[in-house]
């Protein structure tokens, strides 16, 4: 079976069953793979061919899809999670996640496109005149970013309530105060949420702005416009909110400084979540560490398990063996 598409022609770097899905990741792309059966379960068509199909146009070589897709496969899908955390369940939702992080992308790449079609160079024309660019749809395109990331964070909350169920309706303020009530000097899990909540909230805000406007809550997007001083400015946005408001800024930089935000806070929640419920195995000391560069299978996955072994922590994970000839077997 050829998995690819006409302008794929890149490597298999991994292969990820789960329940119900198989998924192989390329470096220019996540494949879906449907085997005739699933096609056609009644068999009704002898004819009926297996199906490829390029669900992410997105792989291994992109930074975010190592930092979220992958770096998940290798913790949730793992042996080490607790028993209470199904880890085909939780790696679902990180599907769910990585498809919403995947709109928000492509809709930055095609404001990218369009906002450089539409750069012009004006100039005051002899009537005292002068022709502004346009992106157009410029506030749709906004909304709809704020509704994928807004999409995509929910589910991670979802995820961190399957580790900790008695987590509810504060949202992620509960968590917090849960971490928070655990044991100190653990790792930096308070320290993290702390500095992710403002812009969780944000998030969470501007697409409340988008979608129920009032007076004093409301986003405001414009498309290319000229200011007093004759300066072509950006498309530009501004969250309108008394607790979480956002001065204007251009478009494309808040596309682009909040997927960055999304893709480090997903990968860290999901390693933090992992590091917190880590299974204990007899008297080897089992903790999520710091991949060396050098080890890594994936550039781009930074996390994984790994064992503390004659003072040193040696790491081991689906992408790597373990590097010690006397370490246990971890799926023992």
């Amino acid at each position: 079976m050829i998995i690819g598409t006409p302008d794929d022609d890149s490597a298999i770097l991994e292969m990820i069953s789960t329940s119900e899905r198989l998924l192989i990741v390329k470096e220019k792309g996540v494949y879906e793979v449907k085997l005739a059966d699933q096609v056609d379960p009644e068999r009704t068509n002898i004819d009926t061919p297996n199906t490829v199909q390029r669900i992410l146009p997105y792989g291994a070589g992109d930074a975010w899809i190592g930092a979220t897709l992958l770096t998940a496969y290798y913790l949730l899908k793992d042996s080490m999670v607790q028993n209470k955390v199904d880890g085909n369940d939780a790696f679902a939702l990180v599907i769910k996640i990585v498809e919403d992080i995947s709109g928000a992308h492509q809709l930055h790449d095609s404001y990218v496109k369009a906002k450089a079609a539409a750069t012009l160079d004006p100039k005051i024309r002899p009537d005292r005149s002068m022709l502004v660019p346009a992106i157009g749809n410029v506030e749709t395109r906004c909304n709809e970013f704020l509704q994928r990331g807004d999409h995509a964070l929910r589910e991670l909350f979802r995820l961190a309530q399957m580790f900790y169920t008695d987590v509810g309706s504060g949202g992620w303020e509960s968590l917090k105060t849960k971490i928070d009530a655990e044991p100190k000097d653990i790792d930096n899990f308070p320290q993290f949420l702390t500095e992710a909540l403002p812009f969780l909230k944000l998030i969470r805000n501007a697409r409340n702005c988008a979608e129920h406007p009032r007076s004093d809550q409301q986003l405001s997007v414009t498309d290319f416009a000229l200011d007093p001083k004759n300066a072509l400015l950006p498309p530009m946005i501004e969250v309108i909110h008394p607790k979480t408001p956002l001065k204007k800024v251009p478009v494309g930089a808040f596309f682009s400084q909040a997927l960055q935000n999304l893709v480090s806070i997903i990968e860290l929640m999901i390693v933090f979540l992992c590091a917190r419920n880590v299974k204990s195995f007899g008297e080897m000391p089992i903790q999520v560490m710091e991949i060396p560069p050098e080890r890594r299978r994936s550039p781009y996955v930074r996390y994984g398990y790994g064992a503390l072994l004659g003072g040193q922590l040696v790491p081991f994970s689906k992408n790597k063996e373990l590097v010690a000839s006397n370490a246990a077997d971890r799926d023992t």
